[in-house]
């Protein structure tokens, strides 16, 4: 290629199935044209024939490049090379099973472009989990470093990285025959030298696929790595790094965005079949590793749920903190559509209640003898929570329920405009449970966020809130199948629930000329 390209994509390979072809389809189908784009695919080392099938790949597209590496046991070393062999102006770490949708390259290096920006944050979905990242893309901005982590939540490295900014700071993944959550590591080292973030929230772009040929997964098929043995040395690596930030503010946020996610859990985690010996080691090594690097001073950038918890564990009540934590586990919600209307002007309303289930032998609120109206905890927990000055309260007013639409070809979703309001309602044994109701409204022209919804169906989910939880379902239904509201028409499936389907746009008019006259014939 004459001129640097805009975007280098590194794609690590090792041992890769058909994920590898998708991938390189939905490259092949992006918009950006290829002359702005390469591709470097570096394959880890394969004991397979990997290695020849990204050679077979890159001689048949003038835009690719592939390269065979020693065996260095994670995608860490691939995606460094890369960086150093890349050409763009922008490199994008992409995994070998997953996908970027069309409009994806082209879009963000327009908004990089525009915005001068050292990294752009694509909207990006998980197959599988249909609340991931939903509520990081919520808006366009050229600037997000007033958002939550200066605008690279969620912290994967899928995003558009300006090379220079990587090159200029030494910017790197960790090596390692086998290196815990590199990906974290290398968006600290990042987010000290302040870069300009853009978020893109308007334009899909990159599709994280959940199947056994990631990049990184352990042995097992996972990737939160939780119960292998190096779980903890390397939860522990990565707090003392973050101890290393200069700025208060960021280290303090950092600490409690890690503390939070895999931390705190781990405090009312109970997998099945752990021997009490077990369960003890891993509070030991929690207690150490809050102790260390978690003080009280990190608490304001922590939840609710997760600073009572910390608190009760760090006054020695360790069994208290995972019966809080576990409270409610039983209480899921149940999403329910009751009407589907037309609201005029193209629009259509879709109104439901919400319920969480009841926990056997735990109401969630009672009322006292004098009428006072209070959350109903298992002792000893509710005594050492008032104690502490800790007791949640009764007050529902602040759960509600967002309604969002997934497309189940692509697993995009969005949020919608929405309004919901939760109450407390007596049950026949005088317990109060909470229940709710809410109403949205889908504009097929303008629902994903300003631009028409593509064709096909879209899943009708809840994001229930309750009491600093929060559960993401389907809708469920009784509405007959088939019926047309508004520009939708309303479908049913026992595993997706609730659908609403958008037509395919009509065909273009037949031409008219001597072909069409001879069809008349």
């Amino acid at each position: 290629m004459a001129e640097a390209p805009a975007v280098s994509v590194v794609i690590p390979t090792y041992r890769s199935g058909p994920g590898l072809d998708r991938a390189i389809a939905s490259l092949d189908a992006q918009m950006l044209p290829q002359s702005e784009l390469e591709v470097l695919l570096l394959d880890d080392g394969s004991p397979d024939d990997t290695a020849e099938r990204i050679e077979r790949i890159a001689a048949g597209r003038a835009n690719y490049r592939a390269f065979g590496l020693e065996a260095s046991g994670w995608p860490s070393r691939p995606r460094n090379v890369g960086v150093r062999e890349a050409r763009g102006r922008y490199v994008l770490f992409m995994d070998h099973d997953d996908e970027l949708y069309p409009d994806a390259l082209r879009a963000a290096v327009a908004l990089g472009d525009a915005a001068g920006a050292d990294v752009v944050n694509g909207k990006e979905v998980r197959t599988q989990v249909a609340r991931w990242g939903l509520t990081h893309y919520t808006h366009d901005t050229g600037d997000a470093r007033a958002e939550p982590l200066r605008g690279l939540l969620p912290m994967t490295p899928h995003k558009l990285y300006r090379r220079g900014f990587l090159l200029a700071h030494d910017i790197r993944f960790p090596e390692a025959p086998r290196h815990l959550w590199e990906d974290i590591f290398f968006q600290v080292d990042l987010i000290e030298h302040e870069p300009v973030v853009a978020l893109l929230s308007s334009t899909p772009f990159y599709h994280w696929r959940h199947t056994g040929e990631n990049s990184s997964t352990t042995s097992e098929g996972e990737r939160d790595y939780r119960g292998t043995p190096d779980y903890w040395p390397y939860l522990e690596k990565l707090l003392r790094r973050i101890t290393d930030v200069a700025d208060p503010e960021l280290r303090s946020a950092l600490l409690a965005h890690t503390a939070q996610v895999r931390l705190v859990p781990e405090i009312g985690h109970r997998p099945t079949g752990r021997t009490d010996a077990e369960i003890a080691r891993d509070r030991a090594e929690i207690a150490r590793l809050v102790e260390e690097f978690v003080p009280v001073e990190v608490d304001p950038h922590l939840s609710a749920r997760s600073r009572t918890a910390l608190t009760l564990f760090r006054a020695g009540h360790a069994e208290a903190a995972a019966d809080f934590l576990r409270d409610g586990i039983g209480r899921r919600p149940e999403f329910r559509v009751t009407t589907v209307e037309d609201a005029g002007d193209g629009g259509v309303a879709v109104s439901g209640t919400v319920t969480w289930s009841r926990v056997p032998g735990q109401p969630f609120a009672r009322r006292t003898p004098s009428g006072e109206i209070v959350r109903d905890l298992p002792e000893p927990l509710a005594g050492l929570l008032a104690e502490h000055g800790l007791t949640p309260s009764a007050d529902v007013s602040a759960a509600f329920v967002d309604v969002a639409i997934r497309h189940a070809p692509t697993r995009v979703n969005w949020l919608l405009p929405s309004t919901s309001q939760v109450e407390l309602v007596e049950q026949e044994d005088g317990t109060l449970e909470p229940a709710g109701r809410f109403t949205a409204t889908v504009d097929p022209r303008t629902a994903a966020m300003g631009s028409p919804l593509p064709p096909g169906a879209h899943l009708v989910l809840g994001m229930c809130e309750l009491d600093g939880s929060t559960g993401i379902k389907r809708a469920f239904s009784d509405l007959r199948a088939g019926t047309r509201v508004g520009p939708l028409v309303l479908d049913y499936s026992a595993q997706d629930g609730l659908l609403l389907r958008v037509p395919d746009p009509p065909a273009p008019p037949a031409r008219k000329g001597l072909l069409g006259r001879l069809r008349r014939a």
